[in-house]
């Protein structure tokens, strides 16, 4: 996918995340600035490494992802109850997270191999 594309893409996201928040209000400006950030870079983030994340909805990473899913929704429940930014912006955060882990490669050095 070309670049324009990606970044145009992760605005939009980034803003229609935030739409609602303005909409529901009640919270501080930085915290509402902080939505489109972090959705829009990892929006951007998801879209240039889509083939990674293909593949990493497959087999034993499922677990992992139902675990993490549960932390989420515990931690998003938890924040929401004190703003409904604040829970955006942890749940932003948290998705995030999980596309730095997937988009960086790993390599793995066998120490035995030397």
């Amino acid at each position: 996918m070309r670049r324009s594309i990606r970044y145009a893409l992760s605005t939009v996201v980034g803003l229609g995340v935030m739409t609602p928040v303005v909409i529901v209000g009640g919270s501080s400006l930085s915290v509402l600035v902080a939505i489109p950030f972090i959705y829009g870079a990892t929006t951007e983030l998801m879209l240039d490494n889509l083939t990674k994340f293909q593949q990493t909805m497959r087999g034993e990473s499922r677990k992992i992802g139902m675990i993490g899913a549960g932390i989420s929704a515990g931690s998003t429940t938890g924040l929401l109850q004190q703003s409904v930014a604040v829970g955006i912006v942890g749940f932003g955060l948290f998705i995030f997270g999980i596309a730095l882990t997937i988009a960086d490669p790993v390599i793995v050095v066998d120490p035995d191999s030397q």
